[in-house]
């Protein structure tokens, strides 16, 4: 583990992510690899199955890992750096209005994409699992799952004050987005890219976190299988139960 982005969600993480990865890192995880490769892992620690958070990052991140980046990495950013000391930590911020509304905008057009996803909470048990792991991502993250501006905004600026006050000065970047590669590849001893600096997730966007999360991950393929079966199966058995009262009381 060489970088830990402790920045907030919504804070430019994705451009980062994307950054870090044209920059040489190997196997930056955002938040869609954590549910990739570690859902079940983070599941155990979210029920206390496992509360030793040392056997999630030596059997998640002790491999190839060399970045993290968004939720649920950012708000255990101490846990990371507890266990690789020598990483560099970047602290991506913004302005925190713009913050929150960029935030509740992203959770607001989840809402609006995926309003029957918690009809099947009781038939399709990997919807429900997929629906308790974003709830418990977000209350450990900012709280509470529906956007408040006082709790959210009280979140953030203590986030950023508990990074700043516990990572070592000289092994933290509270870095912009909008600044670049430069204060970026100074701090990581990197050569800037000829590249153009990547500005992704932009608002607007039609492929953005929510729907990353909500359609490429395993737990989410899986998901959707279930409630395709349960959308074929319910018309048989409604046409069962009509057909057993027709017989038998009519």
């Amino acid at each position: 583990m060489k970088v830990i982005c402790a920045g907030a969600p919504k804070t430019g993480t994705k451009s980062l992510a994307r950054a870090l990865r044209i920059l040489g890192y190997d196997a930056v995880y955002d938040v869609e690899e954590a549910a990739e490769f570690g859902f079940e892992e983070w599941e155990d620690l979210m029920k206390n199955r496992q509360p030793d958070m040392k056997v999630l990052l030596d059997t998640v991140y002790s491999n190839n890992v060399e970045a993290v980046v968004d939720m649920p990495h950012s708000y255990f950013f101490d846990r990371f750096l507890e266990r690789w000391p020598d990483a560099k930590v970047i602290l991506s911020i913004r302005d925190e209005d713009e913050w929150f509304r960029s935030f509740k905008g992203m959770v607001d057009r989840a809402s609006k994409e995926y309003p029957f996803i918690s009809l099947f909470r009781s038939l399709a048990p990997s919807v429900n699992r997929l629906i308790e792991w974003n709830v418990w991502l977000m209350r450990v993250t900012v709280g509470i799952e529906k956007p408040d501006a006082f709790v959210w905004k009280t979140w953030y600026r203590r986030h950023n004050k508990f990074v700043q006050v516990t990572v070592p000065p000289q092994q933290l970047l509270e870095y912009r987005v909008k600044e670049g590669w430069a204060p970026l590849c100074k701090f990581l001893d990197k050569p800037i890219p000829k590249d153009d600096f990547p500005f992704e997730n932009k608002a607007g966007i039609a492929h953005n976190i929510a729907n990353k999360l909500m359609q490429d991950t395993w737990i989410a393929k899986k998901a959707y299988r279930e409630i395709i079966l349960v959308l074929t199966l319910l018309p048989v058995f409604f046409a069962f139960i009509v057909g057993f009262v027709y017989f038998n009381f009519i």
